[in-house]
């Protein structure tokens, strides 16, 4: 099936107000037909039948020549006065028979909508008619006005109920073309840049508006490859130079600690101490930063993972820790559990790193790794039995590189392993949530399953 050429804006519009055109034109013409059906079935009768219907009453009258009464006023009204000019007879009352006599008071006057005939004894009838159509049934005429407003109110209602529900058939096509601009602005608002744009409003302007979206999205993608080939390249230089920058250091604290085994006097073994020092400090230093290129550099393919091969992993690692210190590992959770979906060295590497710190600021006791899990996600718990976190820590820690400098201080400790556990997180749809407890801190680490 060929492919319908998009029009313009200014087309679309003309051909919306043209149908609209043609639908009310449609409609005025079939209530005329309906009218006119109504008319030849008489049902409703025409404008002039007041007057024809008073002609022929005047004619009968004046044949008669008297008032004989016999008058039926469904389409006309009548008065009749004796010769003394006294109303003896008449259809109307009130006001409406008041208005009438002072509206036709000479007999001799043409009048458009009233007529007098004159009889032989003095008196005379008055006939007045209305140029408006009438229902022929006598009910209808009752609780219904004139069949011409009716007929006006009812056309000016078709009218409105067209134009609301065309308005809507309208609004709902406009609505559906703006949709497509819409979804291609929450592609790219949701960084999915693989998928080309390739709908088709089939308006000239709309579809317009969709090709510099697609040409947005196309040098966003070009843009980002770039500035993440450059940042890999970046992380696998550091990584490299942090590992040759190892080999000169060990070199240096291998001869240092050689020379401090030789005879020297203080001063001498002073320096040498100083410059062991510095040497272990700035091994120290680089082990961090590899640690952090390496975790940045690594790609892996995530894959189905079990809860227990996790624990395990993270058994094995921590367990030689927690048997230095003293201290024992509490695992609570419940089998089975369900597995997840990740990168496994990311996430044994970032719980090992929240093991690692959970013992290290447990003095005695125990260190609590509870795991739980909904449909949605698996939550690791850690609960270890220290001084817990500061106020400035809870806002702070995760970030890169920061360091407090009260309770939870460690020589070791550059600011990254929590930075990088958040990292994880983030990677595997989760978060990791800081808190304290009554007995120490908590680190939650959550990802989805």
């Amino acid at each position: 099936m060929a492919k319908r050429k998009p029009i313009s804006l200014t087309s679309y519009v003309t051909r919306i107000l043209l149908a609209a055109f043609a639908g009310i034109f449609i409609l005025l013409a079939a209530v005329l037909v309906i009218f006119q059906l109504l008319l030849q079935h008489n049902i409703i009768m025409p404008a002039n039948v007041g007057e024809t219907a008073a002609r022929a009453e005047i004619d009968r009258l004046r044949q008669a020549g008297r008032f004989t009464g016999e008058l039926d006023p469904q389409f006309y009204d009548y008065v009749y006065f004796d010769p003394d000019g006294q109303v003896q007879d008449t259809s109307l009352t009130g006001n409406d028979l008041q208005q009438t006599i002072e509206k036709f008071t000479d007999e001799d006057v043409t009048y458009t909508t009233g007529a007098y005939v004159s009889f032989a004894d003095g008196s005379r009838c008055l006939f007045t008619w209305r140029y408006t159509a009438h229902f022929t049934n006598k009910t209808l005429q009752q609780l219904l006005p004139s069949a011409e407003l009716v007929y006006m109110v009812g056309t000016v209602l078709v009218l409105l109920v067209f134009l609301f529900f065309y308005i809507r058939l309208v609004s709902k096509k406009l609505r559906a073309k703006l949709v497509l601009v819409e979804s291609a602005s929450q592609q790219i608002s949701e960084q999915n840049l693989d998928t080309p744009i390739t709908t088709s409003a089939g308006i000239r302007e709309f579809n317009q508006v969709l090709g510099s979206i697609e040409n947005l999205r196309e040098a966003l993608k070009t843009s980002l490859l770039q500035q993440w080939e450059t940042q890999q390249q970046r992380k696998q230089e550091i990584a490299a130079l942090t590992h040759d920058i190892k080999t000169p250091l060990t070199v240096v604290n291998g001869n240092a600690e050689l020379l401090l085994e030789d005879e020297l006097d203080a001063e001498q073994k002073q320096l040498i101490q100083a410059i062991h020092n510095s040497g272990s400090k700035a091994q120290q230093y680089v082990n961090a930063l590899q640690q952090l290129a390496n975790f940045e550099v690594i790609s892996e393919e995530k894959e189905p993972l079990t809860v227990d091969f996790l624990i395990r992993d993270l058994d094995a690692a921590l367990a030689p820790l927690a048997q230095a210190k003293d201290i024992q590992l509490n695992y609570l959770y419940d089998s089975p559990l369900q597995a997840i979906t990740g990168s496994a060295f990311m996430l044994t590497r970032a719980l090992t790193t929240i093991g690692e710190n959970a013992i290290r600021y447990t003095e005695t006791g125990a260190v609590t790794i509870q795991v739980t899990q909904t449909q949605q996600e698996t939550r690791f718990s850690f609960d270890d039995n220290g001084p817990g976190f500061t106020k400035e820590a809870l806002q702070h820690a995760k970030e890169m590189f920061w360091q407090q400098d009260k309770s939870r201080t460690s020589t070791s400790n550059y600011g990254i392993g929590l930075a990088l556990a958040e990292k994880a997180a983030l990677q595997h749809g989760g978060q990791l949530i800081l808190e304290n407890t009554e007995h120490g801190g908590r680190v939650i680490f959550v990802v989805k399953n």
